[in-house]
């Protein structure tokens, strides 16, 4: 005979079955609403990939991209050049693609500069266009095929602006006055003169494309790098993969900038303000392989009517460059902008990261050493929290002196718990001991250790800022190892655990002796374990974080 105690109570047979009948209700929604729909769109967009394919047999033919040098070849092309940057404008089509960051490099060794912008034939292209387009399909309006003369000026510098010409034999000349400044502004303003016999209504439009992801592109939540725009007090931030989930976002606004963040550059458009624009984002997915798709951030200005006899004009700046805050600053004086300087994420602790990027930078021209300006920044930080910090380790002083008593306890009420939490408060009340006392100082500093962190990884500053010894990038990792005796031995590990994570692991472990071990089993274990996992974990970050 089955014992009463072995049988189901009918509110929990009651309870089984309704959680039964409700696993299976919810598996089939979501096989009807989400599962299904998400197959169905995988399978059409296969469906047209292999259409697409067939009906275009060139299509299967290998992707081949050219080398940037031969990309340059193929076309006239404009030089530019002021000392930050360098550069050509493709005269087939006007773009600007092909820009370099003089003062910056992509290694140490300085063999080669950093590169913002690349022509279409090579491999993660990113270019800059503009001009006018119309609602009348028969006007001819500048391409990428366009070939524009040069009028006056044979070079762009910041002395020299030049000026591209070129007319669509319908009685329309197109103009673009170029003006670039001494660091990564320029100035196009576009003008059109009629002299068609009739009206014409155009719009302007300026555009950033890039094919495929940057190659150093790596998603971080902590940070934000892809398509951006400060567009009417909302700053408007795309990943990458969010784009493919939603193809184009529209934005209209009076006020605002758009374009693409890099970790530490930035190519920005900036229209005229106070006048309505739509901005957008724009995905488009390349059939023959998703590495070639095209991630476009845009803008277009509201229709200008040009009168038969009569000219118009549209002027917009151009930023192409590092992202210096204090740069992006002088700019948003000078151009009359909102918030550029937010094409450098300081994150929800702005109020404690800008602070510390200011103290940072003129630290780092006072000592004339980043890695000492760090150590220095950090010292003044810890003394600042220091009574936060005091408040903990005295807390867990005290705690660490009523441990033994706490397990006493805990063998004594082993079998009553809530005897045991009685007996556990009112030896805290004894003994004047609050366990939260030491964890809140903790919680209060998160904040300021997490901005901190924020602007090592952000800002320009650290890219490539030598320290001491074999430390000459404070943003990359310990290029030393445990495993080969920090280079002693002839072999590159598999593993690279740094002279500098050995010495975090010291202090952690040094640490560890000043908090009290934890009563449980389980945790003590983790706790002892935690140094190693942190070390490891941290092996690869940059050496200034």
């Amino acid at each position: 005979m089955q014992n009463k105690k072995d049988q189901m109570h009918p509110e929990d047979m009651r309870n089984l079955l309704i959680f039964a009948v409700a696993s299976v209700l919810i598996w089939m929604a979501y096989e009807m609403f989400i599962l299904g729909p998400q197959t169905k769109a995988m399978k059409d967009v296969q469906k047209a990939r292999a259409e697409f394919i067939e009906n275009n047999p060139e299509m299967n033919k290998p992707i081949e991209f050219i080398t940037r040098d031969k990309a340059l070849s193929q076309t006239k092309r404009l030089v530019f050049k002021n000392g930050e940057v360098q550069g050509s404008i493709n005269l087939r089509g006007g773009v600007i693609d092909d820009l370099s960051l003089s003062q910056y490099f992509e290694t140490l060794e300085k063999k080669e500069n950093v590169k913002l912008l690349s022509p279409v034939q090579t491999e993660r292209s990113r270019q800059v266009d503009y001009g006018w387009v119309s609602k009348n399909k028969s006007l001819q309006l500048p391409n990428a095929q366009s070939e524009w003369r040069v009028r006056g000026n044979r070079e762009l510098s910041v002395e020299a602006p030049v000026t591209l010409v070129w007319e669509n034999g319908q009685g329309l000349r197109f103009e673009r006055h170029i003006d670039l400044d001494e660091h990564y502004v320029f100035k196009i303003t576009q003008r059109v003169v009629n002299k068609s016999g009739q009206a014409v209504e155009l719009y302007p439009y300026a555009l950033v494309v890039q094919t495929s992801i940057p190659k150093d592109y790596q998603y971080m939540w902590i940070t934000h790098e892809g398509p951006m725009g400060y567009l009417d007090g909302s700053l408007e931030q795309m990943n990458y993969s969010a784009m493919e989930d939603e193809p184009e976002y529209a934005v209209t606004a009076e006020r605002g900038w758009i374009g693409f963040s890099d970790k530490y550059w930035l190519t920005a458009l900036i229209p005229q303000q106070d006048k309505t624009h739509k901005f957008r984002f724009k995905y488009t997915q390349d059939l023959r392989d998703k590495k070639l798709s095209r991630y476009q951030t845009d803008y277009t200005g509201a229709p200008v009517m040009i009168e038969n006899g009569q000219s118009a004009e549209n002027t917009y700046h151009l930023y192409a460059g590092a992202k210096k805050v204090l740069m992006l600053e002088e700019y948003q004086e000078k151009l009359g902008i909102d918030y550029l300087e937010l094409a450098v994420d300081f994150g929800w602790f702005w109020f404690f990261t800008y602070p510390f990027f200011l103290a940072l930078h003129y630290l780092g021209l006072f000592v004339g050493n980043m890695g000492v300006a760090i150590i220095i920044l950090t010292f003044c930080i810890r003394m600042a929290v220091y009574p936060l910090t005091s408040v903990s380790y005295r807390s867990f002083a005290k705690m660490k002196v009523v441990a033994p008593q706490i397990t006493e306890l805990r063998e004594k009420y082993s079998d009553d718990k809530a005897k045991l939490q009685e007996a556990i408060v009112e030896l805290y009340q004894r003994e004047k001991v609050n366990p939260m006392s030491g964890c809140l100082p903790i919680l209060i500093q998160i904040p300021i250790f997490f901005a901190f962190y924020k602007i090592l990884l952000s800002t320009i500053e650290i890219r490539q800022a030598p320290f001491y010894g074999w430390i000459q990038d404070l943003s990359a990792p310990d290029p030393t190892s445990i495993f080969n005796l920090f280079g002693l031995l002839p072999f590159d590990p598999p593993i690279m655990i740094g002279a500098w994570s050995c010495f975090m692991l010291a202090a952690m472990l040094v640490q560890k002796k000043l908090n009290p071990p934890p009563q449980d089993d389980m945790q003590r274990m983790m706790m002892n374990i935690f140094p190693f996992f942190i070390t490891f974990i941290w092996r690869a970050l940059p050496r200034g974080y």
